[in-house]
């Protein structure tokens, strides 16, 4: 069964999409953010820290692809044709543990290629990637954002089902809501999803929490929105 949905989640034109979302969210972040005059001002590694940082929105993408993952066999009414294939435990873990590999695979290709993006947008105000221990801090805390926000979005598309209540849920909550606030009052979004993914990469955004405690907040997110996913589930199935 994990071998099956492994498949699924890299096959298709529509994976490739979602996969697109990973450099495609901190493009737009940087391009409809402030200036980037500013890092002529900063050291390498703080300029490195500021643009470089922004694949952290691997969250993002990465509860989209968990979402879509349960949500796009509801869409298509398939859901009970693999349940009948599997059972419905073993459809659940391996939709969630194939959502976290896959995601780790985008962040870790998308990465690489945002590292080459801030190089260039660094040179262009003089500045120069660095890779410091700030650099692969951001690196290691996107695989972990990566990993639990594939969890948290499969989850809710357990909970949900329905495609387009739950990419709302996963893609426009975090950009429309959570975004401001975390510019605005990090004091209440660090305890958020998102406030957490920039945490745990190591953000240079005041009023946030700690890499460790950042990453305990988004492993308890997704456990508490895995327990109810199970909840719900099972309270189906009766």
């Amino acid at each position: 069964m994990l071998r099956s949905e492994l498949l699924r989640s890299i096959s298709g034109l529509a994976m490739l999409g979602v996969g697109s979302f990973v450099i495609l969210i901190p493009v737009l972040l940087l391009t409809m953010g402030p200036s980037l005059d500013g890092v002529r001002a900063l050291d390498d590694g703080m300029a490195t820290r500021m643009v470089f940082g922004l694949i952290a929105s691997i969250g993002i993408t990465a509860m989209y692809l968990g979402s879509y993952s349960v949500s796009r066999e509801f869409y298509y009414r398939s859901m009970s044709r693999t349940i009948v294939i599997g059972s419905l435990r073993r459809v659940f873990l391996a939709k969630l543990l194939s959502s976290v590999a896959t995601s780790i695979v985008f962040c870790v290709v998308g990465t690489a290629i945002w590292a080459g993006v801030t190089s260039l947008a660094l040179a262009a105000y003089g500045r120069h990637l660095q890779l410091d221990s700030a650099f692969w801090g951001i690196v290691g805390g996107s695989i972990f954002v990566a990993a639990t926000g594939a969890v948290i979005g499969g989850s809710l598309g357990w909970i949900f089902r329905n495609y387009y209540v739950v990419s709302a849920v996963v893609l426009l909550l975090p950009t429309m809501i959570e975004l401001p606030l975390l510019f605005t009052v990090p004091a209440v979004e660090r305890f958020l999803p998102v406030g957490a993914f920039a945490g745990a990469t190591g953000a240079p955004i005041d009023g946030l929490l700690p890499t460790g405690a950042s990453c305990a907040v988004l492993l308890g997110w997704a456990a508490v929105v895995t327990a109810l996913a199970v909840v719900v589930v099972r309270r189906r199935a009766r």
